[in-house]
């Protein structure tokens, strides 16, 4: 049977090995955190220009529907003889107006879209960060606690030896 000196120094450093690991993990995972939201992050960015994408698209497909829609407003007043003043004329100045409002209408949706994903991106960077940061705070305080029931076991086995 080992003596208790030896059995104490083998705790003590079994223990300190256990902090040690424990530590690592900690910071491990606070890294592996922030990977993870930084790929997050990643994809509401993608998500943002997308959005800006598909708004732009749709605006230019209402503006060329609304030139479509004009240009057969114009058609029937010609062929129906009616001049391009007065009531008509405002008619189709109408038309054009609520056409534009409708694009831009649509762009404007499409950036609150994106700008409601590049607020997420950057939230979720944050949140890597923090996380990153609580990694190493967790690790400090895994090997302060670890060396203090280090010290206090070795301490109480300098009492027993002692006695």
């Amino acid at each position: 049977m080992a003596d208790p000196a030896s059995l104490a120094t083998i705790g003590a450093i079994a223990s300190m090995a256990g902090t040690a690991f424990s530590a690592m993990n900690q910071i491990q995972q606070g890294k592996d955190q922030k990977k993870w939201y930084e790929y997050n992050a990643a994809v509401a960015e993608r998500d943002a220009e997308e959005a800006r994408k598909i708004a732009e698209y749709e605006a230019e497909q209402t503006r060329k529907e609304g030139q479509k829609l004009l240009s057969a407003q114009q058609a029937r007043y010609a062929s129906s003889g009616v001049t391009f003043e007065g009531s008509p004329l405002l008619l189709m100045e109408e038309t054009a107006k609520e056409i534009e409002l409708d694009a831009l209408m649509t762009e404007r949706t499409g950036e609150v879209t994106a700008q409601k994903y590049t607020t997420e991106a950057a939230l979720s960077r944050m949140k890597g960060s923090s996380a990153k940061t609580a990694g190493y705070y967790g690790a400090g305080s895994t090997l302060l606690t670890g060396a203090g029931q280090a010290a206090s076991s070795y301490s109480k086995y300098k009492t027993l030896k002692v006695q």
